[in-house]
């Protein structure tokens, strides 16, 4: 039970997913331009409404089971409650979006440029968010908030923000930087998961 769309971003053109296989209803299928640039909304009972940002295959492709995926409501909000904790502030309205994300480093040098990144979110209303960024707690395996000694940014996150036209943008430290924009709806998670940086200048 679920739905899954995708809307090319230049065109405005929503198209609803399809499930044409009754044995394998975890499988959908879009019949989309080749090359443009999407946004995907994944919704479920149990979820939160998840938008992910891509560029459609120039030929027919596939994701990976799990490649994108909706977050579930219940752990999703043990995170903000355990968030709420580590920061000693009240997070997570019902009527905000929320925005998580963790870096995917390809090289070595990605993973040094991850390490005192700065992470800004605009939000709909044209509020400024510093990112929340967390790091590997070694001995427990959890996040914990960054401290003062530099390490790589494990996890990324802006909470509360205000549904509309929402722009992440990240600085890493060796001068790299991208932008991302999602549209988003009240109560929506937007997706950084498996974030990549710019390729690196030959």
């Amino acid at each position: 039970i679920g739905n899954i769309s995708m809307t090319n971003l230049e065109s405005g053109v929503v198209i609803e997913a399809e499930q044409r296989d009754d044995q394998r209803l975890g499988l959908w299928t879009f019949e989309v331009e080749g090359n443009a640039d999407v946004s995907i909304r994944i919704e479920g009972p149990e979820q939160f409404p998840t938008v992910w940002k891509a560029r459609t295959p120039n030929a027919a492709g596939f994701w990976y089971a799990g490649a994108i995926f909706g977050v579930k409501t219940a752990t999703f909000e043990a995170f903000l409650e355990s968030l709420a904790e580590l920061t000693q502030q009240e997070i997570g309205q019902t009527d905000a979006v929320q925005l998580y994300g963790e870096p995917l480093p390809l090289t070595t040098n990605d993973l040094d440029a991850w390490t005192d990144a700065q992470i800004t979110v605009y939000d709909g209303a044209g509020q400024v968010h510093e990112a929340i960024t967390l790091i590997l707690d070694e001995e427990t395996g959890g996040l914990m908030l960054s401290g003062t000694e530099p390490q790589p940014i494990a996890a990324f996150t802006a909470t509360d923000l205000a549904p509309g036209n929402i722009a992440l943008v990240i600085d890493a430290s060796d001068g790299r930087s991208t932008v991302v924009e999602y549209e988003a709806e009240a109560g929506d998670l937007l997706s950084a998961f498996a974030f990549t940086l710019p390729l690196e200048a030959p």
